[in-house]
């Protein structure tokens, strides 16, 4: 994988940001951005007192340059769970209709949701993420590609990999739990429930070149499942 270096002009930057977190949250968080941060502000307080949010590990997140958060799926809140934990903007795809409902669609497009099409590879939505990633952008992608039924993780599909392979940005595990308490698959209503999000160290991707492109997808593939699932079980002890 390829890490990013920044000048002693970005890191000056950085500092600066950093004096200017808000003053709800204890994770660092800014963006330039005033609506960004008073939906950050909403849905982090909507958190912490409906879930009792708990972050951990959200100084792995490095403080500049693209990245990209690869989490498990178990609720349509994850974008939403995990955005509020993160200490920078973030972008995230949503399934093309979902920008077809009213009053949603633009809502989610001012928080940085973009569309994808979902039963075939979408190209338009790869390039666009790969895009963000190489311009510095903070992207979320849940690499099993559908919600879980039960919780449990599945397999990686292509899409994470080979965004990983082609942008060449630090790509950090997530695991969070709660969210498929608080709502459900097919459900409208929302529960109480404790909301934890863990983010761990920044993943060293090794596939053999020699391998063909899908197995080598396959197996960055794995090494994303299996630190997921190792924070999970972090969480458990």
């Amino acid at each position: 994988m390829k890490w990013l270096t920044l000048s002693s002009q970005q890191f000056a930057k950085v500092g600066s940001v950093q004096r200017k977190i808000m003053w709800y949250t204890n994770n660092g968080f800014w963006t330039p951005r005033p609506l960004y941060r008073w939906g950050h502000r909403l849905t982090n307080i909507f958190c912490k007192t409906f879930g009792r949010l708990e972050t951990r590990g959200v100084h792995h997140i490095p403080k500049a340059g693209g990245v990209l958060l690869v989490s498990n799926h178990v609720s349509f809140l994850d974008p939403v769970i995990v955005g509020s934990a993160a200490n920078r903007e973030i972008h995230f795809m949503a399934r093309s209709n979902a920008f077809d409902i009213p009053g949603l669609g633009k809502l989610i497009s001012m928080y940085n949701a973009y569309p994808v099409n979902r039963g075939a590879p979408d190209l338009g939505a790869l390039r666009k993420t790969i895009s963000l990633l190489k311009a510095g952008n903070v992207v979320l992608m849940f690499p099993e590609g559908t919600r879980s039924v039960d919780g449990t993780l599945g397999k990686a599909r292509d899409g994470a990999c080979f965004i990983a392979h082609r942008a060449g940005v630090p790509t950090i595990p997530v695991y969070h739990r709660g969210a498929e308490r608080v709502l459900p698959r097919n459900s409208k209503r929302l529960r109480r429930a404790k909301l934890t999000v863990a983010f761990g160290e920044p993943l060293e991707l090794i596939a053999s070149e020699s391998e063909t492109k899908r197995e080598m997808y396959q197996e960055m593939g794995n090494q994303m499942m299996e630190a997921i699932a190792d924070l999970r079980d972090e969480l458990l002890r």
